[in-house]
């Protein structure tokens, strides 16, 4: 009798809560969205202006966690492509990103796109989670200098396990970099049923340096050993270089060059 008293108070203690918590669309898995824009010739200041205006919009939306833009850097040169655009997205769940989909101030954007922009790739990824977070040791430049970065990776069928078991294997050593901001692995998930597609693997990463990226991370043995083994377990690598674009009511690209 007393266990039975026990498990019934329990289970009001259970409906309790559950019945204070509100209940949002959004208590799934978390999506990660990526969105590249690529501008037509000669609507580069309008798509810029037409894109800033989405971004204190969005922010606003309740299933919201991240949602970054950038525009394209010449990884060698490190110069400005305004003809290039990418949004970084974390949203709750995939409910949250529908609702998105659906605002106003989207679909007045996605009717606009065919006239200024040359297409949209437009892809959705979970992310893995990790137990390690990068920490940084030094004085961090402005933050305008900072150095986004975009890996997809086409992984052979044939080496799913062994690729995934590798690339997971550099998260917590990549943590350990003195000039990562962040560096995370996603998995690409199908757009109608959500169901993971293994061979293709994004990482999304933030650095604090130019330099310290292209001559440290680059060279740190870890990602030399993945880039020797690469070509046998990858059918293709696209490497794509950002700069995070730190809204404010007005932005101008920097042009930079790393010292």
């Amino acid at each position: 009798m007393v266990r039975r008293i026990s498990q019934l108070v329990i289970l009001g203690l259970v409906i309790s809560l559950l019945a204070s918590s509100p209940v949002f669309a959004g208590n799934n898995k978390k999506l990660t969205v990526v969105a590249v824009v690529y501008v037509k010739p000669g609507f580069e200041k309008q798509v810029e202006q037409e894109l800033l205006k989405l971004v204190p919009l969005t922010h606003k939306e309740p299933g919201c966690l991240q949602y970054d833009m950038h525009v394209n850097i010449d990884l060698d040169t490190l110069e400005v492509n305004p003809r290039m655009y990418l949004f970084y997205e974390n949203w709750r769940s995939r409910e949250d990103w529908d609702l998105h989909m659906k605002m106003p101030y989207l679909k007045n954007w996605f009717d606009m796109a065919p006239k200024v922009t040359e297409k949209i790739e437009l892809t959705i990824w979970e992310m893995y989670e990790s137990n390690t977070n990068p920490t940084f040791r030094g004085t961090a430049p402005e933050p305008e200098k900072q150095l986004s970065l975009m890996a997809q990776l086409f992984i052979k069928p044939e080496f799913v396990d062994k690729a995934h078991k590798e690339m997971l294997s550099l998260i917590p050593l990549t943590h350990l970099e003195p000039g990562c901001i962040n560096y995370d692995m996603h998995v690409n998930l199908d757009m109608d049923t959500m169901a993971p597609t293994p061979i293709r693997v994004l990482f999304y990463e933030n650095w604090y340096d130019y330099k310290i990226w292209k001559t440290e991370h680059m060279e740190a043995p870890p990602l030399v050993r993945w880039f020797d083994m690469a070509p046998k377990l990858t059918d293709k690598i696209d490497l794509t270089g950002w700069q995070l674009i730190h809204f404010s009511e007005k932005y101008e690209p920097v042009q930079w060059r790393a010292e």
